[in-house]
């Protein structure tokens, strides 16, 4: 008996070892950083995953990126999570001033059937207007990464760097040098 268990776990140590991509869970990267447009990437699902309701990738160790205008999207994808999805995905950005306002992120909510996960929600790149309210924790919107995850998936979402306005630059190099001449003169 003892020798059977050991041929076992022998077998199953193999199969692990002989996977391609091993038991990787399925991801989604959303990069925000440049002004004007929102990257996607997404991999691993095994019942695919949508963007806008076309079939963006499915299939282990397949994947895709896409770069887009920024705006608001829909997705939704199913993978392989052994019945232990049922939770929330929310990685929210604001600006200064009113973090209940959601200027960008990921959000989602997951449900399994017993062993595939299916989520269902959005993304979006920040535009200058806010998309929703929301009363849950939101993250500076100033170039920083958040990650969550989901059992067998997770997610990352780097946000768009605060940049001032054209009119802030202008004033900012106009008082900037009157502000060190002076500190120059009180030094002399």
């Amino acid at each position: 008996m003892k020798k059977a268990a050991v041929c076992q776990f022998a077998f199953l140590a193999a199969l692990l070892l002989a996977l391609p991509s091993g038991l990787g869970a399925a991801y989604i990267l959303i990069d925000d950083r440049d002004p004007n447009t929102i990257t996607i990437s997404a991999g691993d699902f095994e019942e695919g995953f949508y963007l806008e309701g076309n079939l963006f990738t499915m299939g282990l160790g397949n994947g895709n990126t896409q770069t887009l205008p920024d705006g608001g999207y829909n997705i939704s994808g199913s993978w392989i999570d052994l019945g232990q999805s049922g939770n929330r995905v929310d990685l929210l950005f604001t600006m200064p001033g009113d973090p209940s306002l959601v200027f960008s992120g990921i959000e989602f909510g997951t449900s399994t059937d017993g062993v595939l996960g299916t989520l269902n929600g959005s993304f979006g790149g920040a535009t200058g207007s806010y998309y929703f309210t929301t009363v849950l924790p939101t993250a500076l919107q100033n170039g920083q990464a958040l990650d969550g995850a989901a059992p067998f998936l997770s997610v990352r979402f780097i946000s768009e760097a605060v940049v001032p306005e054209p009119s802030t630059l202008l004033l900012l190099s106009v008082v900037a040098p009157i502000i060190i001449a002076a500190r120059r003169r009180r030094r002399a």
